[in-house]
């Protein structure tokens, strides 16, 4: 089974992937499972992060990826605007799927959904694009908190048309970090909606173009629903694939933009 949750931010984020946490959500996540995470992942961050598990240090970063190890499902995530981009560019791509992808070298059961790929997932086609602007790194050291590879680049959104193009611009479910900036004109977030972001520009192009079932995508710390566009913005929750259709139809409830 699919399930889907918001950012972890390295750590800061993570309570609602604990074993309390779900069995509150009634989720019992096995080997067969898959938990895709919308962004802002975080491990690692910083360089020193890095620097720590090499030195084989017992640091709150290798003692996540111990935890890590330890789940029987995968892990999958598209990146956000906080990941390390420059850890990320030297590591190895392969292909998994159906799409190029990236191998956590400290966890195996972690795989990184690279921009611009469509994958076959239990049978399901998800198209998927990360990264975003950040609007706060002005207050960020770039190399270190910061880095010029969050935002999309002219052979991402190249590649990220090929492949739509490929399947007709027509896939099962959008897996990204932000939203279409048409999208996110409608969000209650102070801040946040005229700070110029070319990965949003980018989606409002997708949006245009492509026929999906649902759309998910993290990055704007709340839970919400845009049925208008079949859009999920999360955060705080953990919910199967299934549990969407329920809102949809008006069987379950999650807060909704109207």
């Amino acid at each position: 089974m699919i399930y889907i949750t918001g950012d972890t931010h390295g750590g800061v984020d993570m309570r609602k992937l604990s074993r309390r946490e779900l069995k509150r959500a009634h989720i019992g996540l096995t080997g067969n499972d898959h938990l895709i995470i919308t962004g802002d992942f975080g491990f690692p961050f910083t360089p020193d992060d890095i620097k720590e598990y090499e030195s084989g240090e017992k640091t709150e970063y290798t003692e996540f990826i111990r935890w890590f190890k330890e789940r029987p499902y995968k892990v999958l995530f598209v990146d956000g605007n906080h990941d390390n981009h420059d850890w990320w560019s030297r590591q190895p791509v392969t292909e998994m799927f159906g799409g190029r992808v990236q191998v956590h070298p400290h966890s195996q059961n972690v795989i990184h959904l690279m921009r611009g790929e469509v994958y076959e997932i239990e049978g399901r086609s998800f198209f998927t694009f990360g990264g975003a602007a950040s609007v706060d790194k002005a207050y960020r050291i770039e190399g270190f908190s910061w880095w010029s590879g969050e935002e999309a680049t002219d052979d991402e959104i190249e590649r990220a048309l090929d492949n739509l193009e490929k399947v007709s611009y027509k896939v099962d479910h959008i897996i990204t970090h932000t939203l279409p900036g048409s999208v996110i004109t409608r969000l209650p977030i102070l801040g946040i909606k005229d700070y110029p972001c070319r990965t949003a520009e980018f989606l409002d192009e997708v949006l245009e173009r492509v026929q999906y079932d649902k759309w998910f995508c993290g990055h704007f710390h709340i839970d919400a629903a845009i049925p208008e566009h079949r859009l999920f913005v999360l955060y705080n929750t953990v919910h199967r694939l299934g549990f969407f259709d329920e809102i949809l139809n008006g069987e379950k409830t999650l807060y909704t933009l109207e």
